[in-house]
C-alpha cells in the first residue's frame, strides 16, 4: 500500500480529506505457480476500468461525509490550511477550495504536478509551494 497521494486534516473545520479513486480491475490467474500456493502465479490477463477521481470531506467524529467533489484527474495530494482554504492539486491544475463546503475559490494551470503542496512562513507572510513539471511555484496567500 502507498502512502500516497497524502490526506489532510483540519482542526478548524473538524473535517479528514482524501483523495478517492474509484475503479475497478479483473485478474485472471493464468499459469499457477508449480511450487504450491507461495502467492507467485502468473497473472497473464485481466482488465480494469477508472470511475473517476473524487476529494471526499469526512467528519472525522461520525465518519459521514460532510461533502465530496469530482475531480478531472488523479491528485498528488491535499493541503489545509487554519485560514479554511483546502489546496488540490489536481492533474494540470493547482486549485483552491473553501475546506468547509468545497466551493472553488482560485485555481491556477502549471503543468504535470508531481508531490503535494507545501506551505511555510516568510517574512510573516504564507506561502504555498507546488512541484511541476520540473519547477517549483510559489504562491503567497494575503
Amino acid at each position: 500500500m502507498l502512502n500516497h497521494p497524502p490526506p489532510t486534516f483540519s482542526p478548524d473545520t473538524g473535517l479528514f480529506y482524501i483523495n478517492e479513486n474509484n475503479g475497478l480491475s479483473v485478474s485472471y490467474l493464468m499459469e499457477p505457480d508449480p511450487r504450491g500456493s507461495m502467492g507467485l502465479g502468473g497473472i497473464t490477463g485481466g482488465g480494469g476500468v477508472s470511475l473517476g477521481n473524487t476529494i471526499v470531506a469526512v467528519d472525522y467524529k461520525t465518519g459521514k461525509i460532510a461533502w465530496r467533489k469530482k475531480v478531472n484527474g488523479g491528485s498528488a495530494g491535499l493541503l489545509s490550511t487554519a485560514g479554511g482554504v483546502l489546496f488540490v492539486s489536481n492533474g494540470q491544475n493547482v486549485e483552491a477550495w473553501d475546506a468547509a463546503t468545497g466551493k472553488a475559490l482560485w485555481y491556477s494551470q502549471i503543468g504535470s504536478l508531481q508531490s503535494p503542496p507545501e506551505t511555510f512562513m516568510l517574512d510573516g507572510k504564507q506561502h504555498v509551494l507546488f512541484s511541476a513539471g520540473g519547477s517549483l511555484y510559489m504562491f503567497v496567500l494575503n
